[in-house]
């Protein structure tokens, strides 16, 4: 894979919170999710939520992958969720029931990954076209991503 960061960025780069997907693909070693980093790399910070962080390591399948996700992550930014970002879940769970779901447990991970986009002023990029992209967020900046196109940068 060609993605290769080098440390911290400019404060005034915009910051992007990058979605368990596509975190997942570049670990499967999907090279559009590869070129989208390289892309992301040269314009942003990328961060991701500690809820991606742990949506990866639950998934992982032996130490080899385990080693992979933590080499990745390692190359990323993660944002602790604070008060801040749980004020903000709430009211997503509770506005966008048709987007989280009606229950905490279902929409939870998502609503979080999303409110920390949200607290942080940041974009979300995501794969979950079907829950993101079929209904407006106002709160929110989102960068849906086909994962059936032939690049995603």
């Amino acid at each position: 894979m060609s993605w290769a960061a080098t440390g911290p960025t400019s404060p005034l780069m915009s910051e992007v919170i990058l979605d368990t997907g596509i975190v997942i693909r570049y670990l499967r070693g999907d090279r559009r999710a590869a070129q989208l980093l390289d892309s992301l790399e040269a314009q942003s910070l990328m961060s991701v939520s500690v809820v991606t962080v742990l949506e990866i390591l639950v998934g992982c399948r032996d130490d080899d992958e385990r080693d992979a996700a933590h080499e990745l992550l390692a190359r990323l930014n993660p944002v602790v969720i604070g008060l801040a970002v749980a004020e903000k879940a709430a009211p997503l769970i509770q506005r966008y029931p048709h987007v989280f779901g009606r229950q905490i447990s279902r929409g939870t991970a998502d609503a979080l990954i999303a409110a920390t986009a949200w607290n942080l002023d940041a974009t979300l990029y995501t794969l979950n076209t079907r829950q993101f992209a079929r209904f407006p967020l106002p709160e929110l900046r989102i960068h849906p991503i086909d994962q059936n196109t032939r690049t995603w940068a």
